[in-house]
């Protein structure tokens, strides 16, 4: 059973998504914040200082580097305690989802893209801004998941390489696009699991072939 990872992209319907698939497919939601509070219940370090040392704004001191890979870690290995603790599915979703291993975590790295004129007109929308704020609040939000995943990796938040699969389209299209990539993942992984099974069989029954005919021949 796998787990989606959705990487923020403002203003790309992120909230009507991970509420669409967690209910399709029955994930249990776990986001930024959560992960927050719980680096905070098990390393007693409050939530506003995670914010800042882990994500932080573009605009705000990281403070070195080796100290923001500190507090990085602490991420990481609650990531991986809560993997350990919780053995369901989950639907991932926020700036963490760049930590998560996709072979140790059995996940797909999802991210939805739409151009900025398009994001900017939604934020104007549900928000009430000016198109000069909505402009603003749009390319603070890459700049600062740029930040993190150049620290991360040296790349771009948008680069196709960070993800398994990368989507446009209406809400309704991209819960059927990563829906079915997501569906089609599990069949294969299913085929693969079965092969691996039948060719163990197989092996176990020539090598116990293999005995009798040397217990024969003595």
């Amino acid at each position: 059973m796998r787990s989606i990872a959705l990487f923020p992209c403002s203003y790309t319907e992120g909230a009507l998504l991970v509420g669409e698939l967690s209910a399709a497919l029955r994930l249990k939601i776990y986001t930024d914040e959560m992960l927050f509070a719980d680096i905070s219940a098990r390393f007693s370090i409050s939530v506003k200082t995670l914010r800042r040392m882990i994500f932080g704004s573009a605009r705000q001191p990281q403070g070195n580097s080796f100290e923001k890979e500190i507090f990085v870690d602490l991420a990481r290995r609650t990531l991986a305690t809560q993997r350990r603790l919780f053995s369901g599915r989950r639907m991932f979703f926020g700036l963490h989802t760049s930590l998560l291993d996709p072979q140790l975590a059995r996940v797909i790295k999802v991210l939805v893209v739409d151009d900025e004129e398009r994001r900017v007109q939604r934020a104007m929308r549900q928000e009430g801004f000016s198109p000069v704020a909505a402009r603003e609040v749009v390319r603070q939000h890459d700049r600062k998941a740029t930040a993190w995943t150049r620290f991360l990796f040296g790349k771009e938040a948008y680069d196709p390489s960070l993800y398994d699969v990368v989507v446009s389209g209406s809400p309704m299209e991209l819960i059927r696009q990563i829906v079915q990539h997501y569906e089609d993942v599990e069949t294969w992984f299913g085929h693969y699991q079965q092969n691996r099974s039948n060719g163990a069989a197989d092996n176990y029954y020539r090598q116990a072939a293999l005995g009798e005919a040397c217990l024969a021949a003595h």
